[in-house]
């Protein structure tokens, strides 16, 4: 497929792009992706929830170096804010294709077909860098490979397979992880697992830097550490107070919060 490049550069690809499509019988409307190219392949299926795995549909997750999310393209509201997001997050900005009519099969093959060109147009520009493998294209314009290695090490959290999943989550997608989280913190917990609480906590902690502070999700994993019947009821407070502050409800929410500070205090 042939990308055209409204912003960026096919020389220089940026490794990260909105994609955009357009509908010949829907002229009004345009339907757009995020591609994403990791700098390093990865075994996408020792990261992946299970309840989100079925939403990957047919991914190679053993050798997984590039995707879009979503994989089937969503309609947006204009060409203006396709510019505007890209110039923000400093993304490429890229065109697909035109199509006759929406057409799911033919929507999924399509951007299916532009991940790979673009991942394509990624490789080739590394491999003139001289590289073997995919480095963030923003580390290699004057860096040593030195340097590159060094970037790519400060960089390891933004570039992880969690950190992208996690951003490209629904709030509420956030919110059932995080309720899985804790009952496999308790399973730890129970079985005096201490590699596998260190490792929950530190998935949680990471989850928190992508949900509103006002959740107070750390407060969450303080409490559920506590590893007492007061702390996990705590805990599964702070869990539904979560919930009903991603559903606008402040009168539940307030009323949860209350319920926590009277369980403090009778402590």
């Amino acid at each position: 497929m042939d990308l055209t490049f409204e912003r960026g550069n096919a020389q220089r690809p940026k490794g990260h792009a909105l994609v955009y499509f357009r509908v010949d019988t829907e002229p009004d409307k345009l339907y757009a992706s995020y591609i994403v190219v990791l700098p390093v392949k990865a075994d996408f299926g020792k990261y992946v929830p299970p309840f989100l795995a079925s939403h990957l549909g047919n991914m190679p997750l053993n050798d997984f170096s590039a995707f879009a999310m979503p994989p089937v393209p969503e309609e947006i509201s204009g060409h203006s804010e396709l510019e505007r997001l890209s110039e923000l997050r400093d993304d490429d900005l890229v065109f697909a294709s035109s199509m006759f009519s929406f057409d799911l099969p033919r929507m999924m093959e399509g951007i299916t077909d532009a991940v790979q060109s673009y991942s394509d147009l990624c490789s080739e520009y590394f491999e003139r860098q001289g590289l073997a493998s995919a480095a963030p294209p923003e580390a290699l314009d004057s860096a040593e490979p030195a340097a590159v290695a060094e970037a790519q090490a400060e960089d390891d959290n933004s570039y992880s397979v969690n950190e992208v999943l996690l951003s490209l989550m629904s709030e509420r997608d956030k919110l059932a992880e995080l309720s899985r989280l804790l009952g496999k913190l308790q399973f730890a917990q129970e079985g005096r697992d201490d590699n596998m609480t260190g490792e929950v906590t530190d998935e949680i902690t990471a989850l928190s830097r992508h949900l509103p502070e006002e959740f107070q999700v750390l407060n969450l994993l303080a409490a559920a550490s506590e590893a007492t019947s007061q702390g996990s009821r705590l805990a599964q407070l702070y869990l539904d107070r979560c919930f009903r502050l991603s559903d606008g409800d402040t009168a539940s929410a307030q009323t949860l919060e209350n319920q926590i500070q009277d369980l403090r205090e009778g402590s």
